[in-house]
């Protein structure tokens, strides 16, 4: 049984923390929050038995936790995440892993000297039905890959942290992760920033983010989009020499798609009944992953952080 601590008290905590409810592999054993009132209403909403630290660098301490949760505020990832490591704290940290390629090197850095196992929470890289669009084009199924698109948009500009440099706000911080971690997944490591136009506040906050990408021969063509500011299909596609597939929700895959040259159904695979409770899947990898002494999860190895870092570094310069 793998015992996990929450260190954050916010939305995202409160979907995993439900999520972890009915695993048998996994168990909340403590909270932590700033303020323990919060964290005492956090547990009784969504894990009663959980025990509850005031402060987090005691939850990092506890030898009654095994795998810390970092769901803290973006800005705060790389400082939570050392405090952890130096407790030699196994952690899971929650999207973006870190605010540069520079922060997320000195992690992995860290980690690797402690032998601590890391992992960055891109939920959407451990479900199953992303892993079956990769064994499909593993498999030749739709040839070799030409064109990859996907965009995901939300309407939260209302959200107070999404407003906030300090806080780590716009909608490629918040969003552009997944997008980026989808191309990284469908057209390989060896890609580059090719435009950016984004929309952005007197702030310097982006309100939206189109950007392209391009595998470094110039043979693979990536397009994606994110905005805070309207709800999109939220749709992905991967085209291939020979066929495509097509992605409904790539932040929570409900549903994938093989379709060959000519568009006739060859394949298609549904999610669960419970994708909402999807979180589970990084969590059971880890899980696994610690039991084996591994200190990387084979479905988000360090060198897929520090890609999607590199990106991000790049996408916010174009801006």
């Amino acid at each position: 049984m793998l015992r996990v601590g929450i260190l954050g008290c916010g939305s995202i905590a409160s979907k995993v923390a439900d999520s972890l409810k009915r695993n048998r592999n996994v168990t909340i054993a403590g909270v932590a929050s700033r303020e323990r009132s919060k964290a005492k209403k956090f547990a009784a909403l969504h894990c009663p038995d959980a025990k509850v630290f005031t402060g987090y660098e005691k939850l990092a301490a506890s030898k009654d936790i095994d795998l810390v949760y970092i769901a803290t505020p973006n800005t705060y990832h790389y400082e939570h995440a050392i405090m952890c490591i130096k407790e030699y704290k196994n952690i899971l940290v929650e999207k973006p892993f870190a605010m540069s390629k520079a922060e997320a090197d000195s992690i992995f850095f860290e980690a690797k000297n402690r032998g601590v196992f890391v992992a960055e929470a891109m939920w959407t890289s451990y479900m199953p039905l992303h892993k079956k669009a990769l064994e499909w084009i593993a498999k030749g199924r739709i040839g070799a890959v030409k064109y990859v698109s996907a965009n995901l948009g939300y309407d939260i500009a209302n959200v107070p942290r999404l407003n906030s440099q300090a806080l780590g706000g716009g909608s490629y911080y918040d969003l552009g992760v997944y997008t980026t971690n989808f191309a990284l997944s469908f057209m390989g490591d060896d890609i580059r920033v090719a435009r950016v136009f984004a929309r952005q506040i007197s702030s310097g906050i982006d309100k939206d983010t189109t950007y392209s990408m391009e595998s470094e021969d110039g043979s693979i063509l990536g397009n994606f989009y994110v905005t805070m500011c309207a709800d999109t299909d939220k749709d992905g596609v991967v085209i291939g020499e020979r066929g495509k597939i097509k992605f409904t929700n790539i932040n929570n895959y409900r549903k994938i798609t093989l379709l060959s040259q000519d568009d006739t159904l060859l394949e298609e695979v549904e999610a669960k009944e419970d994708y909402l409770h999807g979180y589970v899947y990084e969590f059971e990898s880890c899980a696994n992953a610690i039991s084996k002494g591994l200190i990387q999860a084979p479905e988000m190895p360090w060198a897929r952080t520090v890609r999607i870092a590199a990106l991000g570094d790049a996408i916010r310069s174009m801006m």
